[in-house]
């Protein structure tokens, strides 16, 4: 029997697995979740996406010694998409994934375990206390509930940075890039009948981060607020310079934020799909937003972009200062 998709959380700590491919959004959301005295950061897992598993596992672990927070586990992931061949982001994030920011080499080194098994553990451990925050490719999650399906029961959500619904998608004119980058994972993960809350591009197109906002925000701070400053002037200086962007869209970050401000979003019940056999249009998210199926997502439609911004701009303003 699937679980209610929608049922209602007390209002407490959210104890967070965050799987991720950073990814200069990535880091931003990272930030967010050590800075929130809302969150604590169980795990971090990696997987292929934005860069390369050995890369965005190394940024993880650069990126936590540079917060001082070496204490929490990294486990690294899935290398390879399911089934298709795989793609990268590193033309908007730089070669490194991380705006071509040099950091330290870590001191630390990511746990034995493989992401899927940390994942399975940490759920099976916490019955209804961990929310899953998935903002790369769906691959370690995909896998996890194949494995092991009762974490379908017990986690207490999935969020996810991903897909387009009612907007165009950023990696083709269907698809968002996480979506796109292993379809067949995304398929697995909407149809595993556990809540889940969708953080599309429909929200995080307008959750953006003016580079005169930037430049304020990181004007004065430390190691943290510089990697910020230099990130995202990578960003600016090299894709954005190509297209006219004048925005950084804090898609990660919001999706973190949404673990434990879920009402800075505006939520409405989909049953949510996946193309997969589509020529041109693999990797679309499909929703019905009225029709025979039962939903099996909360999907973002709107969001009060200015208290999200002052959110982030806030406590990763205090906690890195």
């Amino acid at each position: 029997m699937e679980r209610d998709c929608f049922q209602t959380w007390e209002e407490d700590l959210r104890r967070i697995i965050l799987d991720t491919d950073p990814g200069i959004d990535d880091a931003l959301a990272l930030f967010l979740a050590l800075a929130s005295p809302e969150v604590e950061l169980v795990a971090v897992t990696t997987v292929s996406g934005n860069v390369g598993v050995d890369q965005t596992t190394r940024n993880a672990l650069a990126l936590l010694a540079l917060t001082g927070r070496t204490d929490i586990p990294v486990a690294c992931g899935s290398s390879l998409p399911l089934v298709r061949q795989p793609v990268d982001a590193a033309y908007v994030h730089g070669l490194n994934g991380i705006g071509e920011v040099i950091l330290p080499a870590p001191d630390v080194e990511p746990i034995s375990q493989h992401a899927t098994d940390l994942i399975i553990e940490k759920i099976l451990q916490n019955p209804g206390q961990i929310s899953l925050v998935a903002i790369g490719p769906l691959t370690n999650v995909a896998l996890a509930v194949r494995r092991e399906p009762r974490i379908a029961q017990l986690v207490r959500e999935v969020v996810i940075m991903g897909g387009a619904v009612r907007e165009p998608g950023n990696v083709t004119p269907a698809a968002e890039f996480n979506i796109y980058a292993d379809p067949h994972a995304a398929h697995i993960v909407f149809h595993a009948g556990w809540p889940i809350r969708l953080v599309s591009l429909d929200a995080t197109h307008r959750a953006n981060l003016a580079r005169t906002e930037i430049e304020a925000f990181t004007q004065q701070g430390g190691k943290v607020k510089s990697f910020i400053q230099q990130a995202l002037a990578y960003y600016f200086d090299s894709f954005g310079s190509r297209y006219n962007i004048t925005q950084f869209h804090m898609h990660d970050p919001l999706c973190l934020a949404a673990a434990f401000q879920p009402d800075l979003i505006t939520w409405e019940p989909a049953y949510v799909d996946v193309e997969l056999a589509g020529t041109l249009t693999l990797g679309e998210t499909v929703a019905y937003f009225r029709g025979p199926q039962a939903p099996n997502a909360q999907v973002s439609v709107g969001v009060d972009r200015d208290r999200f911004i002052k959110l982030y701009t806030d406590l990763v303003g205090s906690a890195f200062a």
